[in-house]
């Protein structure tokens, strides 16, 4: 069933208005006529079973059936800080990291970034943030990803009490595995947990001698290189696994 979400709350009966994305693509898009039926996540996160009652060009009027209840979220709000990388490659990561539950995506510039964003990133920022609501739209979430820009290191490293790793080569080559999964071993649910990729190149030892001044643990992610689209996504179904599958 098609998910829509709302920035607004949801009283028994409401109203798409004509112009918004969700009325374009449910009346436009699916056609919805009387008698279509919907889900719809409210700005406090709730969710609800909604039934067309009328359409007209100037909206689509519907009535609530029920609200349902759903524990599809990560037991802790997990954000990734990732550099730009080339190509399309920055819209796949969003998508995926978004239906694997990530909480925020914060891009910043690290030493070995090679894409310059300067002139662009408002544009894409508003993309990427319009892909995170598709993309959690189509894997029934309750909650939609925040992406952004921090040029401010401090903006980047969570509240004082978060869990902080960096994922590292380094730790990999030395044949470290036990960092993450002993980690999540100790999460309690709400925490915050900070995971910290760097670009195309990886991370330089400055930057890992900085990281680790305020507190990130060097993780490796297995035997393997990763490509700096792929190791975000691999850390967050690991955690996935580790904390809901185990």
């Amino acid at each position: 069933m098609q998910r829509y979400f709302l920035n607004q709350k949801i009283d028994h009966q409401f109203e798409l208005p004509a112009g918004s994305d969700t009325f374009q693509h449910f009346g436009k898009v699916l056609r919805a006529r009387e008698g279509s039926k919907a889900e719809f996540v409210d700005a406090d996160q709730r969710l609800y079973l909604a039934e067309v009652t009328a359409v007209t060009p100037d909206a689509i009027a519907l009535k609530v059936l029920e609200e349902r209840k759903a524990d599809v979220e990560l037991p802790f709000s997990v954000r990734i800080v990732v550099s730009p990388i080339k190509n399309d490659r920055n819209d796949w990561l969003v998508q995926k990291a978004t239906e694997l539950g990530v909480d925020e995506i914060v891009f910043t510039k690290m030493a070995r970034t090679v894409v310059d964003w300067r002139k662009q990133q408002e544009k894409k920022l508003t993309r990427f943030q319009k892909i995170a609501q598709a993309a959690a739209e189509q894997s029934h979430r309750l909650k939609v990803p925040k992406v952004r820009w921090a040029d401010d290191f401090k903006e980047c490293i969570g509240p004082d009490d978060a869990i902080r790793l960096v994922a590292w080569e380094e730790s990999a080559k030395e044949g470290e595995q036990s960092t993450l999964v002993k980690t999540i071993a100790a999460t309690q649910p709400g925490q915050t947990i900070v995971l910290w990729f760097g670009p195309e190149g990886g991370l330089t030892t400055e930057e890992i001698d900085r990281l680790q001044s305020v507190g990130f643990l060097p993780l490796g992610l297995g035997p393997r290189i990763l490509r700096a689209e792929t190791a975000p996504l691999y850390a967050l179904s690991a955690i996935s696994t580790l904390s809901e599958l185990g």
